[in-house]
């Protein structure tokens, strides 16, 4: 909430996607980050459904990674996509998912959804979401702001880089 851009978790994301992964390049979606969780959150997941679709016509090979941190994690569960699109997801990365605990609908084909990403994960799990202990926004009971701020810093990235890599 309240970040332009990549934001806090994004930007080294990206830069550990592009070397785990030759040839990947990053793009922001801009949409009210506000903390307003209803209209914003569709607005944004329309915006997120429409570039995936432009995108996808220009270049129709191309494969997508959909992340989102914390309301941008609410954004991808409100995205909707044709069954054509979500194929072309490779993976979704969530950190500090407020719905984390709730079945959300995933902009992906077969969704299955890896709860403890940093303990490895099997072929088939096509969602990783990370929720730290104690994270005030994702983990159940949780207290901790820091802990909602700390995916940048505290491994998550390496092992969501790597989740990436080893999708098929």
């Amino acid at each position: 909430t309240t970040e332009i851009g990549l934001g806090i978790v994004g930007t080294p994301l990206s830069v550990a996607l592009a070397s785990a992964i030759p040839g990947t390049t990053t793009q922001s979606i801009t949409y009210d980050t506000s903390a307003e969780y209803a209209v914003t959150v569709a607005a944004g997941a329309a915006i997120v459904a429409s570039y995936i679709s432009s995108q996808s016509a220009l270049c129709p090979n191309q494969r997508y990674v959909l992340s989102g941190y914390s309301k941008g994690a609410l954004v991808l569960h409100s995205t909707t996509l044709s069954s054509s699109l979500k194929a072309k997801v490779r993976a979704v990365l969530v950190f500090g998912d407020p719905a984390r605990n709730i079945n959300q609908p995933w902009p992906i084909n077969s969704p299955s959804v890896d709860l403890a990403p940093r303990d490895g994960s099997s072929s088939s799990q096509n969602i990783a979401s990370f929720c730290n202990f104690s994270d005030l926004f994702c983990y159940p009971l949780g207290v901790s702001l820091p802990a909602h701020l700390a995916y940048a810093t505290d491994g998550s990235i390496g092992v969501a880089a790597n989740f990436v890599k080893t999708r098929p």
